[in-house]
């Protein structure tokens, strides 16, 4: 038998094959569209009922966190102890999701399990308890987890970024403090049930038979209820700060400006490639320069942060108090180095490289492609988004990213923020 020559590296093929797999559709009595991708050969199912219920359309803060996460503390029928027990006997999993836009409860569970479920499922979406007792063991566990967050810098930097860049009246902006979440009692998560929690959309990932379908489509036949959409300001982004903290050694900066949806517009795409070199992966220009050359912190990384109706840009980093100016500094200096000096091939094509190679590992599995899918419907993204965007990632020049660098990346437009 012939030995490999263990001393060459295998070749580097680079798929051009980015379709992702299509579900099938099916309907609920209400009108509301079940994606099914039944091509998975394991038994689990996985099953996420999305509501427009998140923190965009919240009439106080905080109300969508606890109306979610208070549905398994029990239904008309059941206790919190007798739900939780119905379901692990049958080894069940149900997770929440309070997101910003959407709320999303996903359950976890065999084939063979999942009408029992479902079932309970079903009871736990439709008739919650919101029992007294629950809500204030919720309300305290929440404030003990809120005070331990608060004192760490970067949970600080992170909630400040977004308050100075959309507001703290905006839901995009703020967050729940011990102020707000005291104020919310179990008649405000009935009202904000009945109101908000009307199933939008279903994904189910699982080899999953006619019947399955038919069980899933049934259990909610409640008509589609298109949710308000509330008018919310959208004010000016505000003024870079710092907040002080007695005592830290340790500074965490956040950097950030609104910058584009995430939308089919080729200029997003060449947004991603900046991003991308500039601190979107270990080998950026910022992890380079203020990781590996100076030592100034541990990582550092720069995202484009997208919610439905907005989307912003942040750079974070947590470095050594006395190393704070030097960092936001040199984040400074690599923004204009890319704005004003072409980059070169070789370091756009490892940074491609990467970015195709990692979205196929990425999206090799029904769930991971089912998470696109549905990102894709939220965004109102084409079918063939993502063939658009690696294609032209493939594609893109050194002169297309130094042009979206100095159009859409201007450093006059940072606010920064640091904690420490």
């Amino acid at each position: 038998m012939i030995q490999p020559d263990r001393t060459q590296a295998p070749p580097f093929l680079l798929s051009s094959d980015f379709r992702l797999t299509q579900p099938e559709i099916f309907r609920f009595s209400g009108g509301q569209k079940l994606y099914a991708f039944r091509g998975l050969q394991q038994t689990a199912v996985k099953l996420d009922f999305i509501f427009q219920a998140g923190k965009w359309h919240e009439s106080l803060l905080g109300v969508s966190h606890f109306t979610a996460h208070m549905l398994p503390r029990g239904t008309e029928t059941r206790n919190s102890f007798q739900l939780a027990s119905a379901l692990d006997h049958l080894g069940a999993d149900v997770h929440l999701v309070a997101g910003y836009d959407h709320v999303i409860v996903s359950l976890s569970v065999l084939e063979k399990n999942l009408a029992a479920s479902l079932r309970l499922v079903h009871e736990m979406l439709t008739k919650p308890s919101f029992d007294e007792t629950e809500f204030r063991q919720e309300k305290e566990i929440f404030l003990q987890n809120l005070e331990v967050s608060n004192q760490k810098p970067s949970v600080l930097a992170s909630k400040a970024i977004r308050r100075t860049l959309f507001g703290a009246g905006h839901p995009y902006g703020n967050s729940p403090e011990k102020e707000d979440v005291t104020q919310i009692t179990t008649r405000d998560l009935r009202s904000f049930f009945a109101e908000h929690f009307h199933l939008h959309a279903a994904y189910v990932v699982g080899r999953i038979t006619e019947e399955d379908v038919g069980l899933i489509t049934g259990a909610f036949i409640q008509p589609f209820v298109q949710v308000p959409d509330p008018a919310h300001v959208r004010p000016e982004a505000g003024v870079s700060h710092r907040i002080e903290k007695p005592g830290s050694v340790q500074a965490s900066i956040r950097m950030g400006m609104k910058c584009l949806p995430k939308r089919d517009d080729p200029f997003y795409f060449d947004a991603v490639v900046f991003n991308l070199l500039l601190g979107g992966y270990f080998g950026s220009r910022l992890m380079k320069n203020i990781r590996e050359e100076k030592g100034l912190t541990y990582g550092i990384h720069s995202s484009m942060n997208h919610f439905i109706r907005d989307s912003f840009w942040a750079i974070s980093a947590e470095v050594n108090q006395q190393h704070a100016a030097q960092a936001i500094t040199e984040i400074r200096k690599e923004i204009r180095v890319l704005q004003d000096i072409l980059i070169p091939e070789e370091e756009l094509d490892l940074a491609r490289n990467y970015f195709i190679g990692s979205w196929q590992s990425d999206n090799n599995t029904l769930f991971a492609v089912a998470d696109k899918i549905r990102n894709i419907h939220w965004f109102g993204l084409p079918d063939d988004y993502y063939d658009r965007l690696l294609g032209h990632i493939r594609a893109i020049t050194p002169e297309r990213i130094q042009e979206i660098g100095n159009s859409h990346f201007d450093t006059k437009d940072l606010v920064e923020i640091q904690v420490g």
